[in-house]
């Protein structure tokens, strides 16, 4: 399933709209037509096909071909995010990835980032509610050695209490540096209010005061529970072959031993209907924000496709109906609802959330904000999108997945989410088709089912006095 970054609710604050792509110009109509509607937007970006395999131990592989550079992305992803950690633990699964980093028994600490550096390439990771992945790009004349560092590290990283100690702190600041930011705090307590049960009401960044309880053996445990081959999934595109990947990965990874499948609370955990409206007004802060925001279906819903058609319709570019009715200057007071509005949409493994965000200065603008919010949210759902905007929607699909697989390291990116969404590392190359289905009466219907401001949750941070 193609994961979204759209209107960059919980960015809008610091980043600059970006300006939706332009659709190709329609020929002239006649004049007693109607305009025509933008064509789908063109892209002659052809996915090779992914070769995938299974090591005796588990470990699960994805190989995709492609020749246009001589580099591969190495990327191992492990299917345990914030979603999977203990109670009280909060921030077990953000730490690995630095402890990761932090040396194993045959490798010093940093040295892994050191070596790959060396060679030309670059490392990174990234947590969030359900995955840990590691990401490694560099010359494919060494792709063998990345695969061999990535094998090291499954299960042979050291748990010195002196190196936690460290990296706790800088986990801790990274906490602070969140809670700083009005538009991030906000969002975390709609998620403490919106789910009452299931481990996404917390994101992975953690907090301090479980941290602070997290010891070595905490960690350790956790290690020993998802760091394992049948939990994990390989994935290798660039100038390689499937063969080439093959041998390798049984060269440095089939030795690993096979573990007992892991442990899945959130499974448990699955979190009542909402049938009534949660609000709630917290701390004012230096802008005044509206969090309004709905349950969606987990990733491998057919809902999903609409309703991320449905999030670029109302949040996504200046265009969007959000902006549009909470930045419009009213004739007659010369001054609008807001300041600024977007959307976060967040498809995960299990039914995740929606999120629509406005901002304002005048702290009787609340109820005003709130209200524009809702309002536009209830006529999509009455009528859909218009034929234009329905277009202008996908053609911003097109454009925004053609750039996410512009490199190795974006197609690797794209095989792992899909994988840790839908279980199928392929699924993603299905989901253009699966888009451009999507009917203005599907987005109606979605929207009327699962964005019912009866079922919403709210959070109103006021801004200080001015």
């Amino acid at each position: 399933m193609y994961r979204f970054l759209l209107a960059g609710a919980l960015a809008l604050i610091v980043t600059p709209a970006v300006a939706q792509p332009k659709a190709p110009a329609a020929k002239p109509a006649a004049p007693a037509a109607k305009p025509a509607a933008p064509k789908p937007a063109k892209s002659a970006f052809k996915v090779p096909e992914i070769e995938t395999f299974q090591l005796d131990n588990g470990l699960s592989v994805a190989v995709l071909t492609v020749e246009s550079a001589p580099v591969v992305a190495v990327q191992l992803w492990y299917h345990a995010g914030s979603k999977d950690e203990a109670p009280g633990r909060r921030g077990s699964a953000h730490m690995f990835e630095h402890i990761m980093f932090k040396g194993t028994k045959h490798v010093p600490p940093e040295e892994h980032s050191t070596l790959i550096n060396r060679l030309g390439g670059g490392v990174n990771a990234q947590t969030d509610e359900d995955a840990t992945h590691y990401i490694n790009v560099l010359p494919s004349a060494y792709l063998d050695f990345a695969i061999q560092l990535e094998a090291e590290r499954m299960r042979n990283l050291m748990f010195r209490a002196d190196m936690i100690d460290t990296e706790r702190e800088v986990v801790k600041e990274e906490i602070r540096q969140r809670e700083n930011n009005p538009v991030q705090k906000g969002f975390l307590r709609f998620l403490e209010i919106a789910f009452s049960k299931h481990p996404y009401a917390w994101t992975a960044g953690g907090t301090i005061a479980d941290l602070d309880k997290t010891t070595p053996e905490d960690l350790e445990k956790f290690y020993d529970t998802y760091y394992q081959p049948g939990n994990a999934l390989l994935v290798v595109v660039g100038r390689t072959t499937a063969a080439a990947v093959k041998a390798s990965a049984e060269k440095y990874f089939a030795a690993i031993p096979a573990a007992a499948a892991p442990p899945r609370p959130a499974d448990a955990a699955v979190e009542p209907a909402q049938t009534d409206v949660r609000r709630e007004t917290v701390e004012a802060s230096q802008l005044g924000l509206v969090f309004e925001g709905f349950k969606i279906p987990a990733a491998k819903d057919p809902d999903t496709y609409a309703l991320q058609v449905a999030a670029i319709v109302l949040g996504s570019g200046e265009s969007s109906r959000l902006k549009q009715r909470i930045k419009a200057v009213d004739a007659k007071t010369k001054k609008a609802v807001g300041l600024e509005a977007g959307l976060e949409i967040r498809v995960l493994e299990h039914p995740g959330v929606m999120v629509a965000v406005g901002v304002f200065l005048d702290p009787a603008a609340a109820p005003a904000v709130e209200a524009a919010l809702t309002d536009e949210i209830v006529k999509l759902g009455a009528k859909g999108p218009g034929v234009e905007e329905l277009r202008k929607a996908k053609n911003q699909v097109q454009a925004a997945f053609v750039a996410a697989l512009e490199d190795a390291g974006g197609l690797a990116n794209q095989i792992g989410r899909s994988w840790i969404l839908t279980g199928d590392p392929t699924q993603w190359t299905r989901d253009l088709a699966e888009l451009e289905k999507v009917t203005a009466a599907d987005v109606a219907r979605v929207v009327k089912k699962y964005l019912d401001p009866k079922h919403a949750t709210i959070v109103v941070i006021p801004p200080k006095g001015r």
